[in-house]
């Protein structure tokens, strides 16, 4: 997918609401092209109308960041060029939080998967579409 011509690229995770969407829709407002997630498609099919309605070109990708595949896809779907990554995709994990000793498992392996190895996974496969690499 050439992105010749077009502004510049941004990939923003967890855009269908919240913080994700606010800079998604500034971002809209100044011209980018956007390849925007989330993990609910309902949600995320409402902030792709409104961002389109923005008058931003964007790429809607229903997944979860903790995926590979789904990384992959984002990064395809941003053209040769990536100019800006936006790592909001999130999770809280245990609420009220526990103290380590009785936190679980599971819900740790989670929220590191996901708030930490997920954003540096995507950064390295970014990194070669940024500009200036």
């Amino acid at each position: 997918m050439s992105t010749a011509g077009r502004g510049p690229t941004a990939i923003v995770t967890g855009a269908s609401r919240g913080l994700g969407l606010a800079l998604a829709h500034a971002l809209a407002q100044r011209g980018w092209r956007l390849v925007v997630d989330a993990r609910s498609a309902d949600d995320l099919e409402a902030a792709r109308t409104a961002l389109t309605q923005a008058g931003a070109e964007v790429v809607a990708v229903v997944g979860d960041v903790a995926e590979s595949r789904h990384r992959g896809t984002l990064v395809q779907a941003a053209g040769e060029r990536i100019d800006l990554l936006v790592n909001n995709a999130s999770v809280l994990g245990a609420s009220p939080l526990p103290a380590l000793a009785d936190y679980p498992l599971e819900v740790l392996e989670q929220v590191f998967r996901i708030n930490a190895i997920a954003p540096l996974a995507l950064v390295q496969l970014a990194l070669p579409r940024a500009r200036g690499s």
